[in-house]
């Protein structure tokens, strides 16, 4: 195994066990589920805040202060061990690939030329199913989050809907 993905392997060991001790010491891994809104990647719409009534909405801002707090503290412990493998991947990689490339070419000087050519063939026959591979894969994303947004509009029109007929407040639009 090369130096690199050792070191790269034991930060990212590093990095999860500092996230799983911060996961089951946290006061909030013990707290019961919530109902609040997740971030949605890509860009999606996420649900409307629902208002909660009394008690409960002091009771959801105390875990969202948790939630904010652990959150910060998990990253001013990640981010410094991301910095040190983004640091050593630019110190090393450049090396590794001029290496690697040199090895590479040694190896292909010993070979006869008509392996070479096959060889050739082979590598831009691979390369070109892999950009087909990475068309369809962009394509197929597109599509489910196009599906995730259609969803999530036609909930927040149900949300609107039940929050008219029940005479309930919109939060926070």
């Amino acid at each position: 195994m090369k130096p690199l993905s050792r070191i790269g392997i034991a930060l990212l060991v590093a990095g999860s066990a500092v996230w799983a001790v911060h996961a089951v010491t946290s006061p909030v891994a013990a707290a019961p589920p919530v109902a609040t809104p997740q971030p949605v990647k890509e860009g999606g719409m996420k649900p409307a805040p629902v208002a909660v009534p009394g008690d409960q909405s002091a009771a959801v801002r105390d875990l969202d202060n948790q939630l904010a707090s652990v959150r910060k503290e998990f990253h001013s412990q990640l981010d410094p061990l991301q910095a040190q493998i983004k640091t050593l991947k630019e110190k090393y990689d450049p090396q590794i690939t001029s290496l690697e490339q040199r090895r590479k070419e040694l190896v292909e000087q010993g070979k006869p030329i008509a392996i070479q050519q096959l060889d050739q063939q082979e590598e831009a026959e691979i390369a070109a199913l892999a950009e087909r591979e990475k068309n369809e894969i962009d394509q197929v994303k597109q599509r489910y989050a196009d599906q995730r947004k259609e969803i999530h509009q036609k909930y927040d029109e149900q949300r609107k809907a039940a929050r008219g007929e029940m005479g309930m407040p919109t939060a926070g639009k």
